[in-house]
């Protein structure tokens, strides 16, 4: 790992909270794992490593890299994104997309006809606005 990526590593770490870091951590120690190898790694339950993965990926810390089968099953491969131009953009590309994604359902918002379906959209609508609020709270 170069100067500039342990910099990266560093800047990243320091702003996760103690679940999250302790995964992170984790990922970077193995280079390239499934959740279920950090959580055997971590000695945790599968679900309490499962959604720091999903923060991690959503907030562009971290990358699938590829698969590997296991018995019947296929697991996604990850790593941790070591360059900090590539985690900017990343993060750029999830902002740019949940900010498309909110543009269309409140699209559907004004053309939907029913108190149900808007209450449907509104949550969605409300949840992509936490992902984007989150998004800006940890880009670096």
């Amino acid at each position: 790992m170069s100067i500039t990526s342990n910099q990266t590593y560093s800047q990243v770490r320091e702003h996760l909270p103690e679940k999250r870091r302790l995964v992170y951590d984790a990922i970077k120690e193995m280079k390239s794992c499934t959740f279920y190898d950090v959580a055997n790694y971590l000695r945790l339950e599968i679900n309490q490593v499962s959604n720091r993965f999903n923060e991690l990926l959503f907030a562009g810390y971290i990358k699938v890299i590829g698969s590997e089968k296991n018995g019947i099953y296929e697991r996604d491969l990850y790593t941790i994104i070591e360059n900090k131009s590539e985690i900017i953009k990343t993060q750029e590309k999830l902002y740019q997309g949940y900010i498309d994604s909110k543009s269309e359902l409140e699209q559907d918002f004004h053309r939907c006809q029913t108190n149900e379906g808007k209450n449907l959209l509104r949550k969605r609508i409300n949840h992509l606005k936490t992902k984007i609020n989150n998004l800006k709270e940890i880009a670096i």
